[in-house]
């Protein structure tokens, strides 16, 4: 699905635990705008990747579109934009989803969702962010980042009233909605979002808790 690239980095700024997009907070309407990231350093521009592992092994010299997908890489674009390859009847396509990083704690990262096939709660999704390192110019060079989440994931013997298993909260968090499939939810509420960026940090496990860094200048 083309909207997987944007997902990916609004769930992680490219960790691949949401592809899914269950149980997560996304809006039709934006929650951020730019005025939301005022006395905050931002992303420092260039392209970025998931921390590597033993599994997963790049030579972040080459192009973008060369790495292997475990890699997870993307691009923060200096005009608030991040771009990612996406595969599509097996060619890479280069999809571009405009962000906000809104100030506070944790930051809340706002994605703009892009492509074909977006979920009827598009075009917005949402991920918590805390800077881990920052450079000489006081801009992020790394992150640890996690979803918003609709509440406590459900168990997996949940069931919706129609037999059909369900993957969004049992009890979402006061002032969050749940769409008609119970999989994720919504809401019109900045207080709500950063409420549910604090308390999603309990429910994710440690394998979901993505890190991305900074590795060069660059476009690709």
């Amino acid at each position: 699905m083309s909207f997987q690239p944007a997902l990916r980095l609004a769930a992680a700024l490219a960790g691949v635990a949401l592809l899914g997009g269950c149980n997560m907070l996304m809006t039709q309407a934006p929650l951020f705008t730019k005025a939301d990231e005022a006395g905050a350093p931002g992303l420092r521009p260039g392209v970025w990747a998931q921390d590597s592992t033993d599994k997963c092994q790049v030579d972040a010299s080459q192009p973008l579109v060369s790495w292997p997908s475990c890699a997870n890489g993307f691009v923060v674009m200096s005009d608030g934009a991040l771009g990612a390859y996406n595969t599509k009847d097996g060619k890479p396509v280069w999809t571009v989803s405009p962000f906000v990083m809104a100030a506070g704690e944790p930051r809340i990262i706002q994605v703009r969702l892009t492509g074909e096939d977006l979920p009827p709660q598009a075009p917005f999704a949402y991920a918590a962010l805390r800077p881990t390192k920052t450079d000489a110019q006081g801009r992020i060079t790394a992150v640890t980042s996690w979803a918003v989440l609709c509440g406590a994931p459900p168990p997996t013997t949940a069931k919706n009233p129609d037999g059909q298993q369900r993957y969004g909260a049992l009890h979402p968090l006061a002032g969050l909605t749940m769409d008609s499939d119970n999989n994720d939810c919504t809401t019109t509420s900045p207080a709500v979002a950063r409420l549910a960026a604090e308390e999603s940090r309990a429910w994710t496990p440690p394998e979901s808790v993505n890190a991305d860094h900074w590795v060069r200048e660059g476009d690709h």
